[in-house]
């Protein structure tokens, strides 16, 4: 059966998105001139390689320039944006629902999560890894076509854990910043905290509360997440909610205010004088700057 080319525009069957029905979906150079992605928090979890051509992308309001052998590892609840294209981007792709996400790493260690989220772009180099990704989507792209296998979905799922096994492995250690020394129980803990910043950073914006959830001292979170990561646990929280807010004034017309109560700020003023800080500028500012769910990029 010959397999669909869908592209980024299209909101039915998108590499994002999943076909009805449809628990996974596997694409193989997949030609996508001009992709028109709009701001959006993700449903699904998805891998994208790309095959050829350059890209502008925005993984949690960061930017990353995607190329010729580099890899988006795309988590559930980052908030994603493609600016732009070349005409010549061609990809390969793996989406897949979160519950199925949920199963295949049921077995990985807490770190892994926190990893994911940190670092959504890699480069894949080398003779022995780019073969065995080629190996791993002509697999995928196989289970995907036998829609009548009566063990179709546990293999994907098998299939899909292993490689996410053998990525973290191989790659983790050119970005945690530690060395032996550190426990993999505090590894552990940094995990839980980025985490659960994930869930509440929205609304809790305090350490105490995260530290209060882990059932440890605000100064031994401190100090675990700085050795890890080089960054506060305050840091990490300041950062995750100013994301929320961008999504907020970027996917809505809500006003301040009501942006404000959503987020469980005291008042408008301190809301504005929150963001200032830590973007420079005001929310409505922000706003002004970068448009609404209504602007195509």
């Amino acid at each position: 059966m010959k397999q669909n080319k869908p592209t980024f525009a299209d909101s039915t069957t998108g590499i994002l998105q999943l076909p009805s029905e449809e628990p996974f979906v596997v694409g193989m150079n997949v030609s996508v001139p001009s992709p028109e992605f709009q701001l959006q928090k993700l449903e699904h979890f998805t891998l994208v390689f790309v095959n050829q051509g350059t890209a502008q992308v925005e993984i949690d309001f960061r930017l990353f320039r995607i190329k010729q052998g580099d890899m988006l590892v795309l988590a559930t609840a980052q908030f994603f944006q493609c600016i732009e294209a070349t005409p010549d981007l061609n990809l390969s792709y793996v989406t897949f629902t979160h519950d199925i996400y949920h199963e295949v790493t049921l077995v990985f260690d807490t770190p892994f999560f926190a990893f994911l989220k940190e670092y959504p772009c890699l480069s894949v180099s080398g003779e022995e890894n780019v073969r065995h990704l080629n190996h791993m989507l002509h697999a995928l792209a196989d289970i995907y076509q036998e829609r009548d296998h009566t063990f179709r979905l546990p293999m994907f799922r098998n299939l899909v854990q292993n490689f996410l096994m053998n990525l973290y492995d191989k790659v983790k250690g050119q970005f945690l910043n530690h060395d032996i020394a550190h426990t993999s129980q505090q590894e552990e803990l940094l995990g839980k905290f980025i985490v659960l910043v994930f869930q509440h950073s929205g609304n809790r914006r305090e350490v105490q509360f995260y530290a209060d959830s882990l059932s440890i001292t605000t100064r031994y979170l401190s100090s675990v997440v700085k050795s890890l990561t080089g960054n506060t646990p305050k840091d990490i929280i300041d950062t995750r909610c100013i994301q929320e807010i961008k999504m907020q004034l970027r996917t809505t017309r809500d006003s301040m205010q009501e942006i404000a109560f959503c987020l469980d700020f005291p008042d408008q003023s301190f809301f504005n004088r929150y963001f200032k800080k830590h973007t420079g500028i005001t929310p409505l500012e922000y706003r002004r700057s970068r448009g609404s769910l209504l602007v195509s990029f």
